[in-house]
């Protein structure tokens, strides 16, 4: 079971400015897992910001609990993993970037962050890598030693949640802003209408991470 050293509840009311992290050396994955849970986005927080930052936590539990993860729960943060398969690799990714945005995210304003678009880019990537059906994931693994993705899925549940880290609200998926010059209603992707856009530069800003995912 998680050790509940810590307080049930860790507010982030404003952006801290340095990573917030248990000791990697000691502290088991479980844990740390427990750890970052225990985060709860400011209450005023934009709405983007809060999309991202409860998509996260929740596909971190789901992976955490994942029964690829058994063999890694007991070790330390640090420690090279028993089993490096896809499911370790997505919770060490998605663990990352989530302490990109509790760290260096300003909740209110989360545009004017330059990390923020890090972290869509790389939720975007994650999602991608989640739904692929082309064993892209699995290859990217071998090329770097991840051995052990034979008979591991991403269950069902994570695959639909996987989906809500593209979820930034109704406002611009560039910049936040919720209608263009003039009060003109935003643009919507032509191709998968998923995502808004204010303008020509933050739909060009916002393709390179977008592109991956998106489908008519």
């Amino acid at each position: 079971m998680p050790d509940p050293k810590w307080p049930d509840v860790i507010p982030i009311p404003n952006a801290t400015g340095d990573y917030l992290s248990p000791n990697v050396a000691t502290t088991k994955r479980t844990d740390f897992t427990d750890f970052f849970l225990r985060f709860q986005p400011a209450e005023d927080a934009h709405i983007a910001y809060k999309n991202l930052f409860l998509a996260h936590q929740k596909l971190i539990k789901l992976l955490i609990d994942h029964p690829a993860m058994r063999p890694n729960l007991e070790q330390t943060f640090n420690t090279p993993a028993n089993s490096k398969n896809k499911v370790y690799f997505m919770w060490d990714f998605l663990l990352r970037t989530f302490q990109h945005l509790a760290a260096k995210v300003s909740p209110q304003d989360p545009y004017s962050s330059p990390m923020f678009s890090d972290v869509i880019g790389r939720s975007s990537v994650a999602m991608g890598l989640m739904l692929d059906e082309t064993g892209m994931l699995e290859a990217g693994n071998a090329s770097v030693g991840y051995r052990d993705d034979a008979g591991v899925e991403f269950t069902d549940e994570i695959k639909e949640l996987a989906v809500k880290l593209e979820d930034l609200g109704d406002g611009c998926a560039g910049c936040g802003k919720l209608e263009r010059e003039g009060g003109k209603a935003l643009m919507r992707c032509a191709r998968c209408k998923g995502q808004n856009y204010c303008s020509k530069e933050c739909q060009k800003k916002c393709w390179k991470d977008h592109k991956r995912n998106c489908v008519a």
